[in-house]
């Protein structure tokens, strides 16, 4: 009985009973006679061959070594295929029974057998698939919430994360749902019903919903609505008094061991999300793809990122470079299991400065790499603000180390991360930013190489964002403190940022700065309330401190220079500067980091401050004359 699970002999008795049934209303059906037995009489006792053929032969195909409660239909085509074969072997012994004249086969009807196969499949069939109802029903509304120990759910999404999240439910008692109905947008699903529970209608039935099941809770299963939609969900939700949890894509919810650790609340992610970016995949994995990719900067916010999509499309071999120890090590872990899945990838992590030249050329030439992406900088305005020539050592003289390396070592395509900080910089991050991405186009004019920067604003949930200093403060009870009250900022997510880098990183364009389309730009206080009202509590009760801007902070950013103009490119989330509008990237440039340069190493914070503030002149179309007449 090795092929036996525990309940599999159950099975195997109920399999005999049922198979006898089949034969026995086979005969009666075949005979018109409700006086099975004496109808049989005659033919024993090869009337009952299938008795002996069938159960076995369902072991042999691993009836009894399945769980049921998770039937599906290859459960059910593999059924179907047992009773063929188990029919045809019964007609096969049947023959040769009757060819040696056995007592019984004499005008024994040929019809039976086809007959008890239909009967033994809807029989056989029919029980598994009562076991995994009775289980399911059981498991989603079986009782009341306390008696069940479940907490009364309304799902809004009646689609493939809806039907997923009530399957996972009801085989995952810890995840403690009782999922009582749908709701969803679409008006030709309204009134259907999906996995036995009616679909109600949209969400502005919520209210008699929710009265109508007793729902205490309302899980949003809908991984690609926009943050419009989830707001209108969230409030709706919260005016009910329901809890509003939500859920992650059908694919990361498959992924998990249980649906408890999948569900979580809302995030201010999710009140700020896109229409979900589309990239053109074929063009990103074609130039990544079996390549040597180098990733500088690799354990931090978008460089983490980077490397996780980068490697989920298969480079030949990854670099990864960070000179912070503990957050290599914690990316190092991190990919540990996914590189050992892939033993095509090859992963390297490199402990490093950028801000030694020599150190850039050995990784760079160890590496050979294809591609590389330009992540490690100072970010955090207030301090490069107080620590420019630090700021500068590293954004600026950094980034001349990677790409003068690049273009020594032929790298076929380099991107850098800039930022809308670069834009008419009013800080010195902003400034030596821009002087990297002037570093960028001047390499590419020399070398025709698509040496290109991509500039996005902030990124929600990097160690630079708001949200986390927000939390911080809502944890501790203090007050949340915002620079000013008009104060805006644009966001996004960090995989669509990386998502958008890689696309851009896929143009034969050389010198070309992107712009990533940010949306609209959000206001901190508002965001500063969406976070209160996620955490629970009430906006009105939570005090907001101003506190005024800091050294180096606008009260608004752009993403384009006054001078800039753009054009689209093709693809609806990217734009592109026109190459006449870039600025300064020939003498005039050489010229500002020779004086850049030697205050920078005397660490000078006066001196670079001031020459910092200059930066703007470089960006002028006026200096672009210049350039174009230098660059050699």
């Amino acid at each position: 009985m090795n092929g036996f699970v525990p309940r599999g002999r159950h099975l195997f008795v109920y399999d005999i009973v049922a198979t006898l049934a089949a034969i026995a209303i086979s005969f009666g059906l075949r005979f018109d006679t409700v006086f099975v037995a004496s109808s049989m009489s005659a033919f024993m006792p090869v009337a009952l061959l299938p008795l002996v053929v069938m159960p076995p032969t369902y072991a042999v195909f691993g009836m009894y070594r399945r769980e049921w409660r998770y039937a599906s239909i290859q459960e059910m085509f593999s059924l179907a295929v047992a009773v063929v074969v188990g029919t045809v072997f019964s007609a096969a012994l049947f023959g040769g029974l009757a060819w040696a004249g056995l007592i019984g086969t004499a005008g024994f009807p040929k019809s039976i057998f086809a007959t008890q196969a239909l009967l033994s499949l809807a029989l056989v069939g029919g029980g598994r698939f009562a076991v995994r109802a009775h289980l399911e029903h059981r498991g989603i509304s079986g009782g009341t919430d306390e008696e069940i120990g479940l907490t009364a759910t309304i799902v809004y999404g009646a689609g493939e994360t809806g039907a997923t999240v009530a399957r996972l439910a009801a085989r995952d008692p810890e995840a403690g749902l009782n999922v009582v109905g749908f709701i969803d947008d679409d008006p030709a699903k309204h009134g259907s019903r999906l996995l036995g529970k009616r679909v109600f209608g949209g969400l502005d039935v919520l209210p008699k919903v929710a009265r109508e099941t007793k729902a205490h809770q309302l899980l949003v299963a809908m991984p690609t609505a926009s943050g419009q939609a989830i707001r209108r969900a969230f409030e709706r939700g919260q005016e009910l008094g329901l809890q509003v949890r939500t859920v992650p894509h059908p694919r990361e919810l498959l992924a998990g061991d249980s649906l408890a650790g999948r569900i979580r609340r809302v995030s201010v992610e999710d009140l700020l999300r896109r229409e979900a970016v589309e990239i053109d995949t074929d063009a990103v994995a074609g130039y990544l793809n079996g390549a040597s990719v180098l990733v500088t900067g690799g354990g931090g916010s978008i460089g983490s990122e980077l490397v996780r999509q980068i490697l989920a499309l298969g480079p030949r071999l990854l670099t990864v470079v960070d000179n912070h120890e503990e957050a290599l090590w914690l990316i190092e872990r991190e990919l540990a299991e996914r590189v050992a899945a892939n033993p095509g990838v090859g992963l390297n992590l490199v402990l490093a400065d950028i801000r030694s030249p020599e150190a850039v050329d050995a990784v760079i030439g160890h590496a050979r790499p294809d591609v590389v992406f330009h992540a490690a900088a100072l970010k955090h305005v207030p301090l490069v603000e107080h620590s420019p020539a630090e700021g500068a050592m590293t954004n600026v003289f950094g980034s001349r180390n990677v790409i003068s390396a690049c273009e020594r070592l032929d790298v076929k395509r380099f991107v850098l991360i800039s930022t809308d900080k670069a834009v008419e910089p009013v800080s010195a991050m902003g400034a030596t930013k821009r002087l990297a991405e002037l570093l960028t186009v001047a390499a590419a004019r020399r070398s025709g190489r698509p040496y290109v920067a991509v500039r996005f604003g902030n990124v929600l949930g990097s160690s630079g964002s708001v949200i986390p200093t927000f939390k911080r403060q809502l944890e501790l009870g203090r007050p949340i403190t915002i620079t000013h009250a008009d104060a805006t900022r644009y966001f996004m997510t960090i995989p669509e940022a990386v998502s958008l880098i890689l696309q851009a990183g896929s143009t034969p364009d050389s010198g070309v700065i992107y712009v990533l389309d940010m949306g609209e730009p959000v206001r901190i206080v508002d965001l500063a309330r969406d976070l209160i009202r996620l955490s629970g509590l009430d906006p009105e009760a939570v005090p907001i401190v101003y506190t005024g801007l800091r050294a180096g902070e606008r009260l608004h950013e752009a993403l384009f220079h006054d001078h800039e103009t753009t054009e689209r490119t093709g693809h609806d989330s990217i734009m592109r500067v026109r190459g006449n509008a870039i600025g300064a990237i020939g003498e005039p440039l050489t010229t500002f980091l020779a004086e850049l340069e030697p205050a920078v190493r005397r660490h000078d914070d006066k001196e670079v401050r001031d020459l910092l503030r200059t930066v703007v002149t470089l960006s002028r179309p006026d200096s672009y004359a210049a350039a174009s007449e230098g660059n050699t």
